[in-house]
């Protein structure tokens, strides 16, 4: 159970998170899987959470990110969402189209969400957040959007 404190800075987080998601992709890796899947997941899990990455490419991060546009839209004129960074300590592949993924949420300086465990899809040829990842910290405020209602994890 989190302590009113971390719900109430979740809540600040996941709405800075979707203001703060975007930012671009990296090229395909030449091999199925290997070190440059790892560096782009771990490039697109940090634009995802930046909250220099301009609101109108978030959308292109996240898996199935269209049906997300209107929440992160919402969400982007939080304040705090100019204070929001995610550092990824550890990638795993699963093959050549999944990875997980062990981050940390940042407000400033301050841990607001630490070694949470996530997912990276491979659609297309670019990396981009799971859906799930995302709907799951939604589910951590307790609300979640519409978009969420068919995601699985």
């Amino acid at each position: 159970m989190l302590s009113p404190v971390k719900l109430a800075l979740l809540g600040v987080v996941l709405a800075a998170a979707l203001a703060a998601c975007g930012g671009g992709g990296g090229k395909g890796s030449t091999s199925p899987s290997g070190p440059n899947d790892a560096a782009q997941v771990k490039q697109v899990w940090t634009s995802f959470f930046s909250s220099k990455t301009p609101v109108s490419k978030k959308p292109a991060l996240l898996q199935n990110g269209t049906k997300f546009s209107s929440t992160i839209s919402a969400l982007a004129s939080n304040p705090l969402a100019q204070n929001l960074k995610a550092k990824v300590s550890k990638v795993t592949l699963h093959g050549s189209n999944r990875a997980t993924v062990v981050y940390t949420v940042y407000l400033g300086s301050t841990p607001a969400l630490e070694n949470q465990s996530g997912t990276a899809v491979k659609e297309n040829g670019s990396w981009k957040v799971g859906d799930a990842s995302l709907c799951k910290l939604l589910g951590l405020e307790g609300s979640t959007p519409a978009a969420c209602k068919n995601v699985s994890g």
